[in-house]
């Protein structure tokens, strides 16, 4: 019985793997900070958005912020649905959100959906580093936008179905990690991010044969069909959170070297060589698991 209900959740959310939403950015020239585009008179339900995000490699007391406008979720037509506006830019930095998130809560009209969209607006976004504050550029090197509002989609597949019970939550990984790209005294966001509804997540610390902690690990949750589906790195203290995962069966494994999507190379701290340790996470929907120490 228990298999057969885990089965059918997650039947109900069909969430993508991380991908860059380059097909959002930049956002149509002057375009308004919130859509008018509004289903009128049509019945609604309530819904909560979380945004989290992880530390960047070997590089602390950074802060990536961004100025979000408002969010609209994207019915399965395409069509752009007002979800929540801030009267002006909420600034959050990215790098905050590793044990907590960011929520948003509103309300949309009833039916099926396939992305979340932050608008994003770029006067408001930029990388601090002490007293110094850092414009960012959207986009890549090759392919930089000015658009004063960036809009960036978090694809899910999700239905609003005016149900009783507790509103559905959809979790969000903007992943700085495999966003920003430092090129030539040049600080670029090209988004990589990752959604799932009714998300898991992942937790634990990787450590050497010593006890001590390994940093700047790349951990990554890969799939029964080998996708990576969510990536993070270790912290200081060798720990690490794997949000918005969507129920399934997972290798968490952790690499000493690794590639981002951006093309940056991390290679860990305090590691063992020769050491790649991994080890099998079963989620269910809305689990929180935390994994026994990793020795690298």
């Amino acid at each position: 019985m228990k298999a057969a209900l885990f089965l059918a959740a997650l039947a109900l959310t069909a969430c993508s793997a991380p991908g860059s939403s380059l097909g959002t950015i930049p956002a149509e020239s002057g375009a308004p900070r919130t859509t008018n585009d509004i289903i009128g008179g049509a019945p609604s339900a309530r819904l909560r958005a979380m945004l989290f995000d992880a530390p960047i490699a070997g590089m602390s007391g950074v802060k990536v912020n961004i100025g979000i406008d408002g969010l609209q979720l994207v019915s399965s037509t395409g069509r752009a649905v007002p979800f929540v506006t801030n009267a002006k830019p909420d600034v959050v930095n990215l790098l905050d959100l590793q044990s907590h998130s960011e929520d948003f809560d509103g309300t949309a009209p009833l039916g099926v959906y396939s992305a979340v969209r932050m608008l994003i607006d770029s006067a408001s976004s930029n990388v601090t580093i002490g007293k110094m504050t850092i414009p960012v550029i959207w986009g890549t090197p090759r392919n930089p936008t000015s658009a004063p509002v960036v809009a960036v989609d978090f694809p899910c597949t999700f239905a609003l179905t005016g149900l009783p019970g507790p509103p559905p939550q959809i979790s969000m990984d903007f992943n700085v990690l495999h966003s920003v790209k430092f090129a030539n005294g040049t600080i670029y966001i090209q988004p990589s991010v990752s959604a799932a509804g009714a998300a898991a997540q992942v937790a634990g610390t990787v450590q050497n044969q010593a006890g001590k902690p390994v940093s700047s690990a790349a951990v990554l949750a890969v799939d029964a069909l080998g996708h990576v589906v969510n990536s993070t790195v270790t912290a200081s203290n060798g720990s690490y959170t794997i949000h918005a995962l969507p129920a399934g069966i997972y290798s968490i494994q952790v690499k000493n070297s690794y590639v981002t999507a951006v093309g940056d190379t991390i290679t860990a701290v305090g590691a063992d060589a020769g050491a790649a340790p991994s080890a099998t996470a079963i989620l269910a929907p809305n689990d929180n698991v935390h994994l026994p120490a990793l020795v690298d």
